[in-house]
């Protein structure tokens, strides 16, 4: 067995501690943003994959300036992933990546970044199959399930078979640009004769509005995971719902 130089013991001590004091950052932060300079762009991706890792949806203030026009930039995204030293976000509807104050591969180089965690605890359950004639029919059942939450959003997780139509290459092409964003994200469509089978998570309000672009006679569900967002914190969730419902909070 190889021996461990003395070099080496002093790298993995370093990994260890920076580590340990991330950690201790992101858990023992007060408030619900978390503020970083644009040289901290692996910290600020390594708390950006903490928080969408428990599935808090994740706003960003995001100051710096386009990388290809070098135009100030100082705007709200959504960032949906983190990966390195670069998180990926949509702004204005568009997908787009932000790097750190020196990048130049990705859209924006940032100089800082105030993230915007949304909502304080997650409530999550599963729901069993459900059936309907339309989105707007499965969303309605789904929503009827949160009444009793104090809602910030909800998203939704599983597979859905939908019984269409046979599309065309065009008819496919405009669906996927209207799910753009969502694809993005990692929802998953397989068009299929006479019909289209969705996998993956979806918000319920983008659920509510996919009769725009898909024409669903019926509509068959796997069993569910839903996740409410709520605005309180643990202790402000009353105590019949933290005993029947599993709870993840922010920190």
């Amino acid at each position: 067995m190889k021996k461990i130089g003395i070099l080496e013991v002093v790298v993995m001590l370093s990994i260890l501690i920076t580590s340990i004091s991330l950690a201790y950052k992101f858990y023992s932060n007060n408030g619900n943003d978390y503020e970083f300079d644009g040289n901290q762009m692996y910290k600020c991706a390594w708390v950006c994959e903490k928080i969408l890792d428990k599935n808090f949806p994740l706003n960003a203030t995001i100051i710096g300036k386009w990388t290809l026009s070098k135009k100030p930039f100082n705007g709200e995204v959504e960032i949906y992933d983190a990966k390195g030293g670069t998180l990926y976000a949509i702004y204005n509807g568009t997908p787009i990546t932000i790097g750190g104050e020196l990048a130049y591969q990705e859209d924006i180089a940032a100089k800082k970044i105030i993230l915007h965690p949304i909502g304080k605890s997650i409530i999550f359950y599963e729901l069993d199959p459900i059936e309907g004639k339309s989105f707007r029919d499965i969303a309605n059942k789904i929503e009827n399930t949160t009444k009793n939450f104090n809602i910030v959003d909800v998203i939704v997780e599983g597979s859905m078979g939908v019984d269409s139509k046979t599309y065309t290459p065009a008819e496919r092409q405009r669906i996927i640009n209207n799910l753009d964003v969502d694809i993005k994200k990692g929802l998953e469509l397989y068009f299929v004769e006479y019909g289209i089978i969705i996998n993956g998570k979806i918000h319920l309000n983008t659920l509510k509005n996919l009769d725009k672009c898909i024409g669903a006679s019926n509509i068959s569900t796997s069993k569910l995971t839903v996740y409410v967002v709520v605005n309180n914190s643990i202790d402000e969730i009353p105590t019949k719902i933290k005993e029947k419902y599993a709870i993840v909070t922010l920190g």
